[in-house]
């Protein structure tokens, strides 16, 4: 990264010269201007588009065309640099604009099969998405050539942009389903700690009693650790540059006869990578004479991927296996060739050329392809299975066809043919109608449940094809009067198809499900409260069982002031920024982690757990609350071991927070930083690209979500990117807030003017029509004839 480095450095020092010459006059000149009257070519008919307080766009176009025109053409306005680096992402061709630092990013995704997917993508396009997606290339393209400069984010990066191409579109796509499929490293994880551990202490790696892995791994310990920093390269929180379109989240639905009107309530908060500018534009289409597309949309990609339309809602939450790695035994003799059931096979031999910039030769790599998928590792030799190499006639119609879909009919169907991302759909209408289904397409698996890399020559571990969307599981309008998801387990093991083994846990889906069930009706007041809600289900469970367990009786003042506030804290355990006994529980648990794992499995692997929330929260949370079984984990002592745990968490807090736990509080040490993808690259940018940090509650187990990784703790990375409640009447009441604001420009006054309601929980009601916005108005008209 050297190099783009002292790149953005230079640049920003000229920067700097500029504003003191200048002040500022190029920033000022490359804001968007959202007032005065355009000509484009390319649109068919008239266009205007109001901008409320807020900069959301409302647009009326008079058909879906040129709605889709405008959408691009706002894109390219408000978030271009967030453009360039997702388009470029999915083509793996990051290296060419920002240098060999990006290349062994670019390697990955080549590798993972990333960019081939974009271009089967655009093969399979309907002429109708063919059209949709050239209209919305054209809106782009005509904000392009009028911008006479460009935003202050490409300057400094140094980052060329050229015309879009409708291969763009499909490749933000293709990254989109890549994103929210990955579970490989912790496949990887897995095999690392199954050549670690025994099989006695291996289970408590593996969620719901799926045994242990009975192939007698060869290759050493260290080369797996070797291939995990090595997908460094695909993790955005390492890789700065690198945009993350992982779509975790929270959703829910209520029907009619549970809400105080009579009518549906639709909640969603979508969980992603916290940044500015936020992940998701919100927009709002109007065409036609009824038509509406409105919602929360990825720059890059036309049309919206979670919102509403006027007649129905929905909202996608990340589930779903659909990756398989396996350990190849390659050819002595050949090292194209890789074991299979009956002797040795050839693999198939891909080549591809990564421009890098600086360099007059492209980066030239070969790939081999075995009958399970491409080769993710040379050394040791690992192949991929993804259902996005399987399914010939993947396509992003569905989304198209779900935006205009008008009833459950028309969704489902669209959803039936939704083959990546495999996620949840939360759905509503304004007939009354909820439910909750699984989409995407997902492995029919031959063996185990794809927890860790499996011996590739063996006959039983090849997919035996693609589940059938009508087995796929489903809620409809049921009894409860409520349908809900968060990213857990779908089904217990053995009641239906698995859609994946490897989930988060339980604890938001609890509570959701409990404040659901806990009134008789509900109002939209009621969901919006629920979104920022902070009640921790995971300290509840916990601490139920170790507070008895510390024996209070033998500790110092510091340590039993500590005990005494989680005692007062577990009769409503809500992760208020003001409170000791959020930031006790927390330091706590991850003490637990490394009193019972670090030694065992060393520096370099355990650290590598403490990256995988999902991974260690289902090992140790078992352990904690099994205390009836005895695991080698507890060394003879599941007592002495909690006791240690605790002492050294209070110790550390009395070091870094003072000796008097009564001047302790989650919020000084749990904050939030909303960061520009260059600041995280060059640091130096954060002061005029960075908003925060923040003090904030909630942290990983709350459904107001605040996520951080544990080897990195308490720094908040990831939460709600939007929040979304409507109550489904005709017109539709809706309300939703987002962190940041509309603009990707940091000089913009909508930079991040929804970041206070955002943090306090509050959300702002959205008009129900285009007749109701009033404010800054902007038309756009196609040239005059002659």
């Amino acid at each position: 990264m050297g190099t783009f480095v002292r790149r953005a450095v230079l640049a920003l020092g000229a920067l700097v010269v500029l504003a003191a010459v200048a002040g500022f006059a190029g920033v000022r000149a490359s804001l968007p201007g959202r007032s005065g009257d355009l000509e484009l070519p390319g649109l068919d008919a008239p266009v205007t588009i109001v901008f409320d307080p807020r900069a959301r766009p409302f647009v009326r176009a008079g058909g879906v065309g040129d709605a889709l025109f405008a959408q691009g053409f706002l894109h390219a306005r408000e978030r271009l640099f967030q453009m360039e680096l997702i388009r470029r992402a999915g083509r793996g061709r990051l290296a060419e604009a920002l240098g060999p630092g990006l290349l062994d990013t670019d390697r990955e995704l080549w590798r993972s099969g990333v960019p081939q997917l974009a271009e089967r993508i655009e093969r399979n396009a309907s002429r109708a998405t063919r059209d949709r997606v050239g209209r919305y290339v054209a809106g782009v393209n005509a904000a392009l050539e009028r911008m006479a400069i460009r935003p202050p984010s490409l300057l400094m990066a140094g980052v060329p942009v050229r015309p879009w191409e409708p291969r763009d579109v499909y490749g933000v796509g293709a990254m989109t389903a890549f994103d929210s499929a990955n579970n490989a490293d912790n496949e990887l994880l897995r095999l690392a700690l199954a050549q670690a551990l025994d099989d006695e202490a291996f289970t408590a790696f593996v969620p719901d009693e799926a045994g242990v892995p009975a192939f007698p791994y060869v290759i050493p310990p260290g080369s797996t650790l070797g291939l995990l920093s090595r997908r460094d390269a695909l993790d955005a929180v390492r890789q700065p540059l690198l945009p993350s379109l992982s779509l975790g989240s929270n959703g829910w639905a209520v029907s009619g006869k549970r809400s105080h009107s009579g009518a549906a309530l639709f909640a969603f908060d979508s969980h992603d990578a916290l940044s500015l500018p936020n992940l998701l534009y919100e927009v709002h289409l109007f065409f036609g004479s009824e038509g509406q597309i409105r919602g929360f949309s990825v720059p890059g990609l036309p049309g919206v991927v979670n919102g509403f339309n006027g007649r129905i809602a929905w909202g996608f939450t990340n589930i779903g296996d659909s990756q398989d790695l396996y350990v190849e035994t390659r050819d002595p003799a050949d090292p194209t060739r890789f074991l299979g059931p009956d002797g040795f096979e050839s693999a198939r031999v891909e080549r591809v050329e990564i421009p890098v910039r600086g360099r007059p030769e492209p980066e030239r790599l070969e790939i081999l392809h075995t009958r399970h998928g491409p080769l993710v590792s040379e050394d040791p030799p690992i192949s991929m299975a993804w259902i996005g190499h399987r399914v010939e006639g993947l396509r992003i119609d569905p989304l198209f066809e779900l935006n205009l879909a008008r009833d459950r009919v028309e969704a489902f169907d669209a959803l039936d043919r939704l083959a990546a991302p495999s996620a949840n759909a939360t759905y509503a209408d304004v007939s009354g109608a909820i439910a909750v289904r699984t989409v995407g397409a997902l492995p029919v698996r031959g063996r185990a449940e794809g927890l860790w890399p499996l011996p590739a020559h063996e006959p039983d571990v090849v997919w035996k094809g693609v589940l059938p969307a009508r087995e796929l599981p489903r809620s409809v309008d049921p009894e409860s009067g409520f349908v809900a998801a968060a990213n857990a387990r779908v089904s217990p093991p053995g009641l239906g198809p698995l859609v994946s083994a490897d989930n988060a846990p339980g604890y938001r889906m609890a509570r959701i499900v409990d404040v659901l069930s806990s009134k008789p009706v509900h109002a939209p007041a009621d969901m919006r409260a629920l979104q920022g809600d902070w009640h921790n289900e995971q300290a509840a469970r916990l601490l139920a069982v170790l507070l008895p367990e510390l024996g209070a009786e033998s500790m110092g003042p510091a340590e039993r002031a500590a005990h005494h506030a989680l005692e007062r804290w577990l009769e409503d355990p809500i992760s208020d920024p003001e409170q000791a006994a959020p930031l006790v529980f927390e330091r706590f648990y991850v003490a637990l982690a490394r009193t019972l794992f670090a030694e065992h499995l060393g520096g370099p692997l355990f650290e590598r757990l403490l990256r995988r929330n999902y991974v260690l929260n289902h090992a140790l949370d078992g352990l904690l609350l099994d205390a009836a079984t005895e695991s080698p984990w507890w060394r003879g002592d599941r007592p002495a071991r909690v006791r240690e745990a605790f002492a050294a968490a209070v110790a550390g807090l009395r070091d870094e927070a003072g000796a008097d736990p009564a001047g302790w509080n989650w919020g000084d040490h749990h904050r939030v930083t909303l960061r520009h993808e260059l600041a995280k690259a060059v640091p130096l940018l954060g002061a005029w690209l960075d908003r925060g940090p923040f003090r904030w509650g909630g942290g990983h187990a709350t459904v107001g979500r605040a996520r951080y990784r544990y080897d990195r703790p308490e720094q908040v990375t990831g939460a709600a990117t939007v929040r979304l409640v409507i109550e489904m009447t005709e017109p539709m009441q809706i309300w939703s807030i987002i962190p940041g604001g509309q603009s990707g420009h940091p000089a913009d006054p909508h930079y991040g003017d929804q970041i206070a309601d955002w943090l306090a929980g509050r959300h702002e009601a959205i008009p129900a029509r285009f007749e109701d916005v009033s404010g800054r108005t902007l038309r756009l008209a196609p040239p005059e004839a002659g």
